[in-house]
């Protein structure tokens, strides 16, 4: 029962693969560390320990970056801390259909619910 509390108040946790994102969101200042153009596709995973991993993948497939924190639910938003980089940000998240939003209005950035560990990944 404790464990499906938990799942209750944090259905975001699994992981997500980067889908869309509006042009000005709260994500800017993390997409400004990103290596350009070496990747392919970006994996958002919600640890139920309240860790992150944000991974970012090559057109191989093979992990290129990987940005870690720590998440705390609070109502209907998550608090994101990154611990590589001196981030920090409170973003309200919602689902439409199946996928994850985060943040409001016209500033978001959506995710698609994806296994990243169900594949065989290689850390560069």
């Amino acid at each position: 029962m404790a464990k499906k509390e938990k799942e209750l108040k944090a259905p975001f946790i699994g992981s997500w693969k980067f889908t869309n994102q509006t042009v000005v969101n709260d994500f800017q200042k993390v997409k400004q560390y990103k290596l350009q153009n070496q990747y392919e596709s970006e994996y958002f995973i919600f640890e139920s320990n309240h860790s992150f991993r944000y991974e970012f993948l090559n057109k191989a497939g093979i992990v290129v970056k990987t940005m870690k924190g720590k998440w705390k639910s609070i109502g209907d938003k998550i608090k994101i801390e990154y611990s590589d980089i001196d981030f920090s940000l409170s973003i309200a998240y919602f689902f439409l259909d199946k996928d994850l939003v985060l943040g409001q209005n016209f500033s978001h950035v959506i995710f698609t619910k994806e296994e990243f560990g169900s594949r065989n990944l290689v850390v560069k």
